[in-house]
């Protein structure tokens, strides 16, 4: 084999990084030297932007943008319009989103044991399964090489008036001895307040100055044991358990949504992986079993003196909901071929009880369970030296296995449904020349409705509809990538159409009541624009988005929380050997909000700059200051909800 089969090569580099590569779910094509479908957060970029979750992150990459869904206290994020629930998130190729709803709270995940992140945002790989409409974000963690390495790192944050809002710390360790591996990963945040930007005047439910209930409280620990065979086989046994608690902040503006007492006790997931690869001449193939738990509970209180629960807009609930599931891929390098073949199973139960207020004994009110099977197989086809053709199908159904619900309402609608959908997708890439490439790509997916969107009575104000469809969606993208020198630019043009989309309108048999259905019909146009220059003193670089989202079927209906103007650019210079200044800004203009009337206003644009200082006193030791919203924005993902303002941070991390 004149490659020595591409997977084997790639498997023997990853040996000498610290990413954990069975964790990587990647579409295989004989281009490496430019990305071309995935885009990659490094740990390094990471750290250089001081990005402490997941959220912040990823809000730093052209077409994602973050959110904040206030209701229900997440932070979330949407890619090219597309929100958390269309979007599939794994963390080392496993589904993590919570069963019932698909959503996912970015913020609840620190970013101290993650090795890169892997985003798709259209074309992407068959082997995740469904529901990866929106896109894919795969969260890929670390993986020592060494005989002991590791770092621990602690950063403290005061607010604008020098009062400490929050610290964090982590810790990795690891080990490779000869054949086998060990890491071990702990992390901790105590968030007390944060303080609200001098810009804010203070509303009746928020006063200006430190942000009410605010405080929030995470810590995760997880470890993972492997052995690598010398054929660079490989097999791991992962696991993760995270806990966390937050409060719910009070809504300063009551135009947009009525104030909620609520506040969450607890926010915990348990995660246990087996992933292996048996490599052989010219193929190989991948296996991952898991099983993935998740629970949170949620308590309604009288007042904002959250003490009494005497009225009957106070209770106390839990969701106990798990996954477990499996992925089999298998690769075949052939002459001119690079062929993937994978299947999924994924078994989703959703467990909701209701507390009681006195002796806090639990009662089951609803159970869903779902399974979804997804089969897919994709080839990249090298047409010639300059013209690359990959080509990928999937077929996916879920079904739905069991529905019980104690309310009484609408229970002749709850029957049991299955969806499917097929899923085909198609790119051609052109190699102009060496530095540059030209990549067209047609794409076919669908969003199937989750246990929440056919199901959820939404406090008595809605009907379910079991009989709810897939979305459907025609992805086209055209991408332009070219490389001069230390200098790489990208731009991307899509334009997406969604059929049978689901939204909330008015039920047909009582105008008091709302229906999820699949009525809506939106167009996705934009443009991203990225550019980047480096050398070994100075790095430089930035992204703009133009995002336009139509609904054709009814212009008065707006997609909310998403802007149509965004840019991110950062710079970073370094002095001598040890001594470094980096500094970034974050632009976004043109987000719709909604108000209780449900009239719509544009939220106001802003700007955002960081800056910080990095010393490096020894080559183990590094420590740095800086400030984030240097200029005191007042940062309003959601009108409601005002985020942090000036804050500033000291942070020391000490490596081995």
């Amino acid at each position: 084999m004149k490659k020595k089969v591409l997977f084997l090569s790639v498997l023997s580099s990853v040996l000498l990084a610290d990413t954990y590569e069975l964790g990587q779910v990647n579409i295989k094509t004989n281009i490496n030297d430019i990305n071309i479908f995935e885009e990659q957060i490094t740990e390094d970029s990471i750290s250089q932007q001081n990005s402490f979750t997941i959220n912040d992150a990823l809000d730093s990459i052209s077409g994602i943008n973050q959110d904040l869904q206030g209701g229900r206290g997440e932070s979330t994020l949407y890619i090219r319009g597309f929100d958390a629930r269309r979007i599939g998130v794994f963390i080392d190729g496993i589904p993590i989103s919570v069963p019932y709803d698909g959503n996912f709270d970015y913020a609840r995940f620190l970013t101290g044991d993650i090795s890169q992140i892997d985003v798709s945002k259209g074309y992407s790989s068959v082997a995740f399964g469904a529901n990866t409409m929106g896109g894919v974000v795969n969260i890929v963690s670390k993986k020592p090489t060494k005989t002991l390495e590791g770092n621990l790192k602690a950063t403290l944050v005061l607010d604008s008036d020098a009062k400490v809002a929050r610290h964090i710390e982590s810790l990795n360790v690891g080990t490779r001895q000869e054949n086998f591996y060990a890491q071990l990963s702990a992390a901790y945040s105590k968030q007390d307040h944060y303080r609200i930007s001098d810009e804010f005047e203070g509303t009746s439910t928020q006063p200006a100055g430190e942000r009410l209930r605010s405080e929030n409280e995470d810590k995760k620990v997880s470890f993972k044991v492997g052995y690598v065979a010398d054929d660079a086989s490989e097999i791991a046994l992962n696991y993760a358990n995270q806990k966390g608690q937050k409060q719910q902040p009070p809504v300063a503006d009551t135009e947009y949504a009525k104030n909620k007492n609520w506040d969450w006790p607890y926010w915990d997931k348990e995660t246990i992986s087996v992933t292996g690869q048996k490599n052989f001449e010219s193929s190989y193939l991948k296996a991952l079993a898991y099983y993935d738990k998740s629970k949170n509970s949620l308590y309604s209180y009288d007042d904002s003196t959250f003490t009494t629960m005497n009225t009957g807009k106070a209770w106390k609930s839990r969701y106990d909901d798990y996954s477990y599931g499996a992925r089999l891929e298998y690769g075949l390098e052939l002459s001119t071929n690079l062929l993937t073949l994978a299947a999924n199973y994924k078994k989703d139960v959703h467990r909701g009880y209701d507390i009681s207020k006195t002796d806090d004994s639990a009662t089951l009110q609803e159970r869903y369970e779902d399974h979804t099977i997804s089969l897919g197989i994709e080839d990249s086809y090298t047409i010639s030296k300059d013209f690359e053709l990959l080509a990928g199908i999937s077929y996916d159904t879920r079904k739905a296995d069991d529905i019980y619900d104690t309310t009484t309402a609408y229970q002749d609608m709850l029957e049991k449904t299955t969806q499917h959908s097929v899923n085909p997708q198609a790119a051609l890439i052109y190699t102009i020349d060496d530095s540059s490439k030209l990549r067209a790509s047609v794409v076919s997916k669908t969003y199937m409705p989750t246990m929440k969107d056919r199901y959820s009575r939404k406090l008595g104000t809605a009907v379910p509809n079991p009989d709810l469809k897939s979305e459907h969606s025609l992805q086209y993208e055209l991408s332009y990538t070219k490389r001069v020198n230390n200098l790489l630019g990208q731009i991307n043009g899509f334009y997406t159409r969604v059929d049978d989309a689901i939204q909330s309108v008015v039920w047909d048999q009582n105008s008091s009541l709302k229906q999820n259905q699949n009525v809506g019909t939106f167009n996705h146009i934009g443009l991203e624009l990225e550019l980047t220059y480096k050398t070994n003193d100075l790095e430089v670089g930035g992204n703009y988005t133009y995002l336009k989202v139509k609904n054709t079927k009814d212009e008065s209906v707006k997609l909310v929380d998403v802007p149509k103007h965004q840019l991110f650019l950062f710079a970073e210079q370094k002095f001598l050997e040890d001594f470094s200044l980096y500094g970034d800004m974050k632009f976004r203009n043109g987000a719709y909000e909604q108000k209780l009337d449900y009239s719509y206003v544009t939220n106001p644009s802003m700007t955002v700059f960081d800056i910080k200082a990095t010393y490096k006193p020894i080559d183990s030791l590094t420590t740095e200051i800086g400030i984030k919203n240097l200029t005191d924005e007042l940062i309003r993902y959601d009108m409601e909800y005002p985020m942090a303002g000036r804050e500033f941070f000291a942070s020391l991390e000490y490596t081995f």
